[in-house]
This record gives C-alpha cells, structure tokens and sequence, in this order.
C-alpha cells in the first residue's frame, strides 16, 4: 500500500512519472516520480539498473499502483547493489558477510541477500578464491587448523565452499608452525611447569591440538624443526 510521509492525506493517489534521466554514463536511470492526493503532493526518486529499466519499462505519464510498487523494489535492491559495490571495494567478503553489512547500511534483509547474489553472479564475489587468500593470510599468522576454521566460518563462508578446506590445509607442517610460533613469542621452551602450561594454553588458543603442541616441543628439544637456534 502506498503511503505519504504526511500520512493525513486520505483522497485517492495519483502517481506521475514526470523525468527519466540517465546516470553514470547510462549505468542506471533515475525515474523521478510524483504522488498526488488532493492537496498532498510528494516527489521520490527511484534509481534502477539499466536491466532493470529495460524489463520495467516505466515511460512518462500516470503509472498505476501496481507498476510503482515494483519500481520501488527495483530502486531498493539497485541501491542495496551499488552499496555492495561499494563495500567490495574495501575488500572481499562471502555473500552471508556481505549482505550483513548492506543490511547495517539500512535495507531490508531480504533485500541485501538479494543483492549480494546477484554480485556474486556477476563475478564480485569469488568466494573460493577469497577462502584461499583468508586461509593464506591465517597461516602467515602462523594459526592452526582449528582457529583458521572457526575464523572463515566466522566470515560468513558457505558450507559447499568450506568443504574444500581440508583439500587446501592437507600439505601444511603444522606441527612445524606451531615449533615457528613458539621460537617467536618465547625463543626457548619454557622450563617452568605453570609457564609451559601458560604456553600450551595459549598454543591451543591459536587452533593447535594438543598432540601438535607436544610434537612441536619435541622437535625444538631435540631441535629437529630446522632452527639454528639450540
């Protein structure tokens, strides 16, 4: 149902496409509409892809309720689009995490899904190739297996695409950067009991199991994990 902001008026509505100008070299086309109850007289701007320009056909004059309410959809998710555009261009995101920031950004949530799909259909969102550059990224952090789950599932990764994270992870040492992450926050393995406890405790936190933990402090002591260190 078509409201005005000035919710008295009560005659019957009278909706006029008075302009359509294109924007952004014909990217997208701005249909300028007024909406008339007797004395009441309101102007919205709805702003449309050109695809979908060409599948709603809106010419001047007097449209009916119908055609306006699906031009005021089409304005809504051409905008959630161009917002995602614009969020991409900070970075990569999963269609889950980008749509949760469109929806931050004031749409609707069905809305938002809406146009992260269809950026993702055209290629802005690879989410394979962007698991790969985040699972990259976690190991130079030297993260296990573990933390570097929860992290991408935590972004937003979908379950078809995390299904190859085992695939990516099956060549990686491991137990030979968690011995790395060691030599870098304590140089030598601790000697006292509460401190090595601290210390695994704080291994687990970066996504170690408990048997890597142990290996990689063996082969630090018998100084098998490649460092020149003694």
């Amino acid at each position: 149902m078509i409201t005005f902001s000035d919710t008295s008026a009560q005659e019957p509505i009278t909706i006029t496409v008075r302009s359509l100008r294109a924007q952004h070299d014909g990217a997208e086309i701005l249909v300028g509409v007024v909406l008339e109850s007797g004395e009441h007289r309101e102007q919205r701007n709805l702003l449309l892809t050109t695809e979908q320009y060409c599948e709603l056909r809106p010419t001047r004059g007097e449209i009916d309720e119908s055609l306006f309410e699906r031009l005021e959809a089409a304005s809504d998710l051409c905008r959630a689009i161009r917002c995602g555009e614009n969020l991409l261009s900070y970075g990569a995101n999963s269609v889950q995490m980008l749509t949760q920031k469109i929806v931050r950004h004031g749409f609707r949530r069905d809305v938002a899904l809406a146009a992260a799909e269809k950026l993702c259909e055209v290629g802005l969102i690879d989410e394979n190739e962007d698991m790969r550059r985040e699972v990259e990224k976690c190991l130079r952090k030297l993260w296990g297996a573990k933390r570097i789950q929860a992290h991408l599932w935590s972004r937003g990764f979908d379950a078809g695409v995390m299904a190859s994270l085992d695939s990516l992870l099956a060549d990686v040492d491991f137990v030979a950067n968690c011995a790395a992450l060691i030599r870098k926050h304590y140089v030598a393995l601790p000697q006292d009991a509460a401190e090595e406890r601290r210390m695994v405790s704080s291994l687990g936190r970066y996504g170690y199991t408990l048997t890597q933990i142990r290996q990689a402090m063996r082969r630090i002591s018998e100084n098998l994990d490649g460092s020149d260190n003694p």
